[in-house]
């Protein structure tokens, strides 16, 4: 079979690109919450390492959530996976281990340069993002900060690996479609989107009373931290780019009558956007997350607020 660009975006097309691999499996299943990817859970024939599922990911030449709107589609660059892959090759430099919580970066297990397909470590069907688990359970306190804490010390490790000489991050430093991105997204819409002027007007109804002193103030900001984006002082530091609680996976450990009793380990996902950059804009993307959970959902304000106050005190 010829694969095709569509081919991938199937459970029956990733079945056939597998059938005569390592990975044949005989369950393919579509996984939810990816924007630019497709997303699958293969369930294989015969384990590999003890492991009987993998996640595999497959870059379309477009934006995949783009596909459910129509002919119409997002182009986007394909090197974005190559960074990624790069990022699970240095899985073991960037994950860390302590006495109470491992934080890890999924393995590389296959990577498809030619067909742009990744395949990685499962975290486990039982998983669920960060996100989901702040706000669908209650949990103790203390859990809740020792998931802020490790993730704090994983982000100081990573946004330090330049001083270690066994890290080499000179591919990352040329991510230069995610530095425009992340310059954009983050920055340029500032003061387009509170005058209501964007091409999303969602604070236009009512406008914003905003003093034009203030705007100037965000207008002098957008240009300070766009352009110490793309500075080579942003060279030093690797960033994941994309550091919110969707994207790190939680693991835990539950009793027969299904209570959390422990936190097993935490996974951090989705490493397109990774590149040499701005520390402050992971710490900054997170808190922010975390936040928004807080005020959508006020009675997860404390769970919240103990995760994001101990991961900054440990960061």
């Amino acid at each position: 079979m010829s694969i095709t660009p569509e081919t991938l975006v199937a459970a029956a097309g990733v079945q056939t690109y597998l059938e005569n691999t390592a990975f044949a499996s005989h369950t393919v299943d579509l996984l939810s919450g990816g924007f630019t990817n497709f997303t699958y859970r293969i369930h294989l024939h015969t384990p590999i390492d003890g492991r009987s599922t993998f996640v595999l990911k497959y870059a379309p030449p477009y934006v995949a959530s783009s596909i459910l709107g129509g002919p119409a589609r997002t182009p986007h660059s394909l090197e974005r996976q190559k960074f990624e892959a790069e990022a699970f090759r240095l899985s073991h430099q960037f994950s860390i281990q302590s006495d109470e919580v491992t934080v890890e970066v999924p393995t590389l297990r296959l990577y498809d340069e030619e067909i742009h397909v990744l395949i990685i470590d499962d975290a486990g069907i039982g998983s669920r993002t960060l996100k989901e688990v702040l706000i669908n359970e209650t949990l103790p306190t203390a859990l809740l900060e020792e998931v802020g804490i490790a993730l704090g010390l994983f982000l100081g490790h990573l946004h330090g690996s330049h001083e270690r000489r066994d890290v080499d991050l000179s591919l990352f430093a040329k991510n230069e479609v995610e530095k425009e991105i992340s310059a954009r997204v983050t920055y340029s819409r500032i003061v387009s989107t509170l005058t209501g002027k964007h091409e999303y007007p969602a604070l236009s109804n009512p406008l914003l009373d905003i003093p034009s002193e203030k705007l100037a103030t965000f207008s002098k900001l957008k240009e300070t931290r766009s352009r110490e984006i793309w500075s080579s002082t942003a060279a030093d530091a690797m960033t994941h780019g994309d550091f919110w609680p969707g994207n790190v996976v939680v693991c835990l450990r539950r009793g027969t009558d299904g209570k959390v009793e422990a936190l097993k380990k935490l996974c951090v996902l989705d490493w397109e956007v990774a590149k040499t950059g701005l520390p402050g804009l992971d710490l900054g993307q997170f808190c922010a997350e975390l936040y928004l959970i807080s005020r959508f959902h006020p009675h997860r304000k404390e769970s919240a607020t103990a995760v994001m106050t101990s991961l900054l005190s440990a960061w």
